[in-house]
Order: C-alpha cells, then sequence, then structure tokens
C-alpha cells in the first residue's frame, strides 16, 4: 500500500493545528513527520515479515518489481496490509499528539 501524502500532510496538519504555522516551518514539520513514520511503516512490516520475507522482499526489489508487485506481496505476507498500515498511522498520531 502505498501512503496517500497529500491526504497524510492534510490531516496532520489539522490534528495538529499547524493551519497558522508558515508554509516553510509547515512543510518541514510535515516532511518529517513523514519521514518518521515511513520508517516506521517499513520497520514493523519487516519485523512482521520475518528474515525470509525480509529476503523475498529484497529479491523483489533487485528485479525492480513494480509498485502493484510490491503491494501485492505484503499483502500476502501480511493478510490486511492496508489495515497494518492504517493502525500504524493511528498509533503514530496518537503517540505524537502525546509528545506535543
Amino acid at each position: 500500500m502505498a501512503l496517500d501524502y497529500k491526504d497524510l500532510h492534510e490531516e496532520f496538519i489539522k490534528e495538529f493545528h499547524l493551519e497558522n504555522v508558515p508554509k516553510e516551518k509547515q512543510d518541514e514539520l510535515l516532511e518529517k513527520m513523514g519521514e518518521a513514520l515511513l520508517k516506521r511503516v517499513f520497520l514493523e512490516t519487516m519485523e512482521k515479515i520475518g528474515q525470509e520475507g525480509v529476503t523475498e522482499y529484497e529479491a523483489l526489489l533487485d528485479k525492480q518489481a513494480t509498485q502493484e508487485e510490491v503491494d501485492a506481496f505484503f499483502e500476502s505476507k501480511i493478510p490486511g496490509y492496508n489495515s497494518f498500515v492504517s493502525d500504524i498511522v493511528k498509533e503514530f498520531k496518537e503517540e505524537m499528539k502525546k509528545a506535543a
């Protein structure tokens, strides 16, 4: 599943009340949050699929698989992968709120 960063950025702006933050600073904050979230999704996904899955994933990357092939791979390894990612996003936002 590819995260929709445009929608995610809009959610972050609303949830963290960044509407009045200058655009340049807003972009910087959104970029940092997006990077942190992407790392979290990646690490939790790799942990969930295990070493064998990581090896298969690396083979997919080596053969320059399409996004659809990668999505299908993750769905085969983690049934309900989109929900898995959505839960990570939700947990991330909750942690960000607590830290703010």
